[in-house]
């Protein structure tokens, strides 16, 4: 029993090495899995390891079974992460002219509370993908980053600054959040815009 033991912790320690040829790293997976195949039901030397219910099965077959096993992810996203993602297509798609990714920031009903030429104004999210005419997918000159999210159940308020340098802009973005499904989405926007300060 003993030498039992070591010899099968042995055949596992070298598996990896010499079960599939150093080649086959560049192979895709599925033509490993084929090779793996024909070694399992079609040569009758390969060696064996002792499975957990004690019967004998492969090595071969075991590398094959365990590239075929689900992959599954044991990470499960925060409302942060999910908020964080939300105002993050906000910040590119308007960076970057990309509507649909602006547009799907926002519930299909939210309403945005904007000055524009010194004029108060409540615009809806396909009033306010107007003002983003450049080419989609090309920077704008906007940068932007989240500097602040406050959460209370299904509810969240943030806070975003965007810079334009070009022009010595600076403006301050509002964000009323809501959980809707699975998903956070924006409600409501307003935002001010002020100088940026020069140094000395």
């Amino acid at each position: 029993m003993k030498h039992l033991f070591f010899g099968v912790f042995a055949t596992l320690l070298c598996f990896p090495a010499t079960g599939i040829s150093q080649t086959h790293k560049n192979d895709s997976i599925e033509a490993v899995k084929q090779e793996l195949l024909i070694r399992i039901y079609g040569n009758r030397n390969e060696r064996k390891v002792i499975n957990y219910d004690k019967s004998f099965v492969s090595d071969s077959k075991l590398y094959y079974e365990s590239l075929n096993a689900p992959k599954t992810s044991t990470y499960t996203y925060t409302d942060k992460d999910l908020i964080e993602k939300t105002l993050q297509g906000y910040i590119e798609g308007s960076s970057y002219n990309k509507l649909d990714m602006l547009e799907s920031a926002f519930a299909k009903n939210a309403t945005l509370y904007l000055t524009i030429k010194k004029e108060f104004k409540v615009l809806t999210p396909k009033e306010y993908l107007t003002f983003f005419k450049g080419t989609p997918g090309t920077f704008n000159g906007r940068r932007g980053k989240i500097l602040d999210i406050d959460i209370t159940g299904d509810i969240a308020t943030a806070i975003a600054e965007i810079l334009i340098p070009e022009r010595k802009m600076r403006f301050i973005d509002l964000f009323l959040l809501k959980k809707i499904g699975d998903d956070w989405k924006i409600i409501s926007k307003t935002a001010t815009q002020t100088l940026v300060k020069q140094a000395n």
